[in-house]
């Protein structure tokens, strides 16, 4: 499959997001940002109905990054958002999954733990990508 146009319209999207939201993320998070909208764009079966069930299933970093990845689109975009949870719980499960994708590799991935603390700052970008400006 060639990635290549999924990653130059993520990375479009996010310059336009970066630019919208006036948050402006580090090379590296905007890179794991770009490559995850990259390798989602396809993705149908995101995100899972319930999350909190993915974590026992979860047994690789892969599995981990999934889980995060679901959590960081729904807590941007609001699709498919549990009614009976609170505001941040798909930010708290997000920064669980990313740390433990984090430590599921030795050495611990520095990259998955900053993506874990920037959650936040990850889905205001991503939430960006959503809320393009109006045409006049």
């Amino acid at each position: 499959m060639d990635w290549q146009p999924y990653i130059k319209a993520s990375w479009d999207l996010v310059m336009e997001a970066e630019g919208r939201t006036e948050v402006y993320l580090k090379d590296d998070l905007e890179a794991y940002l770009v490559h995850m909208m990259a390798r989602n764009f396809r993705n149908s079966k995101m995100p899972p109905e319930i999350i909190c069930l993915e974590f026992p299933r979860a047994r690789t970093q892969e599995d981990f990054l999934q889980i995060g990845d679901n959590c960081l689109f729904v807590d941007a975009w609001d699709v498919k958002r549990a009614k009976l949870v609170a505001q941040d719980y798909y930010q708290r499960m997000g920064q669980i999954a990313y740390s433990s994708a984090a430590i599921a590799s030795r050495p611990i991935n520095e990259l998955y733990e900053r993506v874990a603390r920037e959650f936040g700052t990850l889905s205001q970008v991503l939430r960006g990508v959503r809320e393009r400006a109006p045409v006049h």
